[in-house]
């Protein structure tokens, strides 16, 4: 499965923009958001720039559970099935009680 650039919508301060950068390199994003602020005062506030512009251009991860539908189909129409045919003998032996 390929890797995606997402802001994260558990590891956030103001956007997820750092948390996402973090999880799609494989580090802290602690380190991540200590370097934007020590670049802050360096580019003239071009980091600050950056960061607004990411929040635009990086969807966020909204983790959608991707499911297998005919799977799921198949579970729920064995499952009714198997209520039916129980009801039946239920009702059967309801009947042969009487």
């Amino acid at each position: 499965m390929r890797k995606r650039l997402t802001r994260s919508s558990t590891d956030r301060f103001i956007a997820g923009v750092c948390g996402g950068l973090g999880e799609y390199f494989g580090v802290d994003s602690t380190w991540i958001r200590l370097a934007f602020v020590a670049l802050i005062p360096f580019s003239y506030f071009l980091s600050v720039l950056v960061y607004i512009v990411c929040i635009f251009l990086i969807p966020e991860n909204r983790n959608i559970q991707h499911t297998d539908i005919k799977g799921n189909m198949n579970d729920i129409l064995h499952r009714l099935h198997h209520r039916i045919e129980n009801r039946d003998t239920h009702d059967r032996s309801k009947k042969g009680r009487k």
